[in-house]
Parts: C-alpha cells; sequence; structure tokens
C-alpha cells in the first residue's frame, strides 16, 4: 500500500477517526455486483444538457432512467488532476497530496506538472487509496483507461490493467477494448473501468464555452456515450454507468481580464508555484506579511483578493499541507494572473474560457450520472453536492470496503437502489 507523505500523518489519523466512525459497507450479496464503468468528461459543464438538448439525447436518457444531480461540485482550485483525485480517492486535495495541475514541494525541492508523464508515474506525489487499488486490496480486478494517478504503483500494487495517457488513441480502439474486458471470464473481468474523455475542455479553453465548438464537442461526447450504451444492451452486458466531471467552465477576455505578475513582484525574490485562475507564491525571505501587503497595494481589489493560506476560506479545505503555498492570489471570476513570459508565448492569450475558480460558482460545477442495475430509476434528481462524496458511492455499487476518506455515505443512501 501506498504510504502517506510524512507530514499528511496527522490529517491521516483524523481521517481514520472519520472512517471508523461511519464508515459505508454496503450490503453483502451472493451475486457479484455488475461492472462499473467511471467516466469523466474532462469540463463538461453541470447545464449542458439542458442547454443543448437536441445535441445530448443519451445522455438525458440516462438522467431520465436513472440519478442525477443539480452540480458536482469540484475541489478549489477547480483544476483537472486535483479533482479527478479526489473523485478516485473521496480526499480532499490537501489530504491526496495533489493540489493542482502544477505545484512545489518544498520537501522534494521540486515542482510536480502534470503534463510530464515521470510525474505522473511517481509515487512520492500521490497519496490516499484510489477506488481501482481498492479493488485490487480486496481481490478484485480494475482497469484504467486513462485517469490521473492510474499509471502509479501504490506499493506493490497498481490497477491490473492501465493504459497510459494518449489521446491519439481513436475511439472505436477504446471502446472494443473495453467491451474486450468486458467479456472477460468473470475471474478476469474489470469490476471498475475507468475512462477518461477531453473534447470538452479542450473546446471549453480554445472557444469559450458558449462556442460552436463546444456544442460539437458535447454532440460527440454524447454519442461516444451512446456507443457504450449500446453495445451493452446489444451485447447483453448488465453495466453500471457513473458519469461525472471534474470542473465546468466560464467565459474569459484573454488580455482584457489578464493582470501580469511581473508588474507586481521581483521573481529573484519570490517563486511563482503556480498562476493563471488562481496563483501561489513563496517569498524567499520568508517574509509572508510583506508580500501580501504588497500585492494587496498593486492589485485591484475589486478583481484580485490576496490571502495568506491560513486566510483561505475554510471551505476550501486547504490546510495542513506543506505543499500549499503561503501566498495566494485569487482573481474575480474569469479573471487571470500570470507571468508575462506564458502569456506572450502565444497559448494563453488565446484562452476563450477558463476554470480553477471558486467551487461555489455554478460555472465551476460539473456533471453527475448514475445508472444502472445497482441505482434508483425513475429521475432521481439531488441537490448539489461535492465530488469527495463519490468514492463512497463507488465502493458501495462494488460492495467493497472503502478506505478511509473525507466523503459521507449520502450517495449511498440517495442514489443507490
Amino acid at each position: 500500500m501506498n504510504k502517506p507523505l510524512p507530514r499528511f500523518f496527522a490529517a491521516t489519523l483524523g481521517l481514520l477517526a472519520l472512517f471508523f466512525a461511519g464508515c459505508v459497507v454496503s450490503p453483502k450479496s451472493k451475486a457479484a455486483p455488475p461492472p462499473l464503468v467511471l467516466i469523466s468528461m474532462d469540463g463538461f459543464r453541470w447545464d449542458y444538457c439542458a442547454l443543448h438538448p437536441a445535441e445530448t439525447p443519451h445522455l438525458r436518457a440516462l438522467i431520465r432512467d436513472g440519478v442525477t444531480a443539480r452540480g458536482l461540485i469540484p475541489m478549489f482550485p477547480s483544476q483537472t488532476f486535483a479533482n479527478h483525485y479526489s473523485i478516485a480517492t473521496g480526499l480532499y486535495p490537501a489530504h491526496h497530496g495533489i493540489i493542482s495541475n502544477v505545484f512545489f514541494d518544498p520537501q522534494f525541492g521540486e515542482y510536480f506538472r502534470y503534463k510530464l508523464p515521470a510525474a505522473n508515474r511517481d509515487s512520492r506525489w500521490w497519496g490516499g487509496e484510489p477506488i481501482w487499488i481498492t479493488a485490487v486490496k480486496q481481490g478484485r480486478t480494475a482497469a484504467c483507461y486513462f485517469w490521473p494517478g492510474s499509471e502509479v504503483n501504490f506499493g506493490p500494487l497498481r490497477a491490473t490493467i492501465s493504459k497510459p495517457y494518449d489521446y491519439s488513441v481513436p475511439f472505436a480502439q477504446r471502446i472494443d477494448e473495453l467491451f474486450g474486458w468486458l467479456h472477460l471470464p468473470a475471474g478476469q473481468r474489470p469490476s471498475i473501468t475507468t475512462f477518461y474523455f477531453e473534447e470538452t475542455n479542450f473546446a471549453g479553453h480554445r472557444f469559450g464555452p458558449d462556442s460552436p465548438e463546444v456544442l460539437a464537442a458535447i454532440k460527440l461526447l454524447d454519442n461516444q456515450i451512446g456507443q457504450i450504451v449500446e453495445r451493452a444492451k446489444a451485447e447483453n452486458l448488465p453495466l453500471n454507468l457513473v458519469i461525472v466531471s471534474d470542473h465546468g467552465f466560464i467565459a474569459t477576455q484573454g488580455q482584457l481580464k489578464t493582470a501580469m505578475l511581473d508588474d507586481s513582484i521581483d521573481f529573484d525574490a519570490v517563486q511563482v508555484d503556480f498562476d493563471g485562475a488562481v496563483a501561489g507564491l513563496r517569498p524567499n525571505n520568508g517574509q509572508v506579511d510583506a508580500l501580501v501587503q504588497s500585492l494587496r497595494a498593486r492589485l485591484p481589489a475589486a478583481h484580485y483578493q490576496v490571502y495568506r493560506a491560513e486566510d483561505l476560506p475554510a471551505r476550501w479545505h486547504l490546510r495542513d499541507n506543506p505543499r500549499i503555498p503561503p501566498v495566494w492570489i485569487v482573481p474575480e471570476a474569469s479573471w487571470r494572473i500570470q507571468r508575462r513570459s506564458t502569456f506572450l508565448a502565444g497559448k494563453d492569450d488565446e484562452l476563450k474560457g477558463d476554470h480553477g475558480y471558486d467551487p461555489a460558482m455554478p460555472e465551476m460545477h460539473g456533471i453527475f450520472i448514475a445508472n444502472g442495475p445497482s441505482f434508483k430509476t425513475g429521475g432521481v434528481v439531488l441537490d448539489e453536492f461535492e465530488n469527495i462524496h463519490i468514492y463512497n458511492l463507488l465502493c458501495a455499487a462494488l460492495q467493497l470496503r472503502p478506505a478511509p476518506s473525507d466523503g459521507d455515505d449520502r450517495l449511498v443512501r440517495t442514489a443507490l437502489r
């Protein structure tokens, strides 16, 4: 089992207490539960199906026949890696360690960068216990067709089947491989498979959430989900589906709403852990208060809030982890803060949509759908909930004992049949 980093021990002990106070174990059953496929549609906002009914017939059918939510609330910052891993583990980012797409660990003296394969496969960065490891530990088979953290070894354990991220693999090949796994003999068939789609995230960044390109991506993903559903029916495969997204999207306006860090700090005196929709800073001289005061004087308070780490809103759950930088700049929704060199590189200035903002914003909320033999039917609609509660639902649907997590049993009570 992958051991948490030493500085996470205190948080882990607290989680153990929470676990023993109210852990969720599904009722025992003589019959094995149906295979479960956990599908993420990156950047698929909670209201896309309602806004675009003609483009989402398959998703709307799953909603009508199963369970959905008015919104899936991400963790802060509402970034891809932190939230995919919170969904998989049921932990706040401060507890599993992946606090953003890019961050610095002062104990290692190194940066985690989500686009570097070495970081994605290095167990030093990844704490907690993702659902596929929970399954393997309890004698089940687990498969991951792309998911942050799925290429990592947790001690001697890893997913039984793991596909390294390669989005050039055609969808037809992916679905063929998925159904090949689902037709394996009972002892080899994955009980849990993760699946990942990127299209709405790419289109949302490049063209904005209200663009024709995002509409085309929504239609494409709905068609892909439809292919999975129809093929499962045609091949008489009972299947549980849990469909989620890591965050939503908001429209941005490039340079019109971007402040340059260069105008507010000296890069020789301040380390930038990350920037963009939110920035994390470390003063090299340790003078946190002086840096906070300087930033507050330089940045317009109407659009940028500057926080000491200990003053961040409690609802963001960013506490007790050395990877949390001591100074944060939190822009107003749709505004950004970044280095001029990055901005002028010709990438970020093209952004027409973004995420990473306060999860309290409805625009940051994602989608949640549960459909299949293990879930309630008839179009059950749940109130918004944080994505940390999904892990316990997955465990209950799979009849697994959950590892300690920050989630509770609300979805087991309201979504499970």
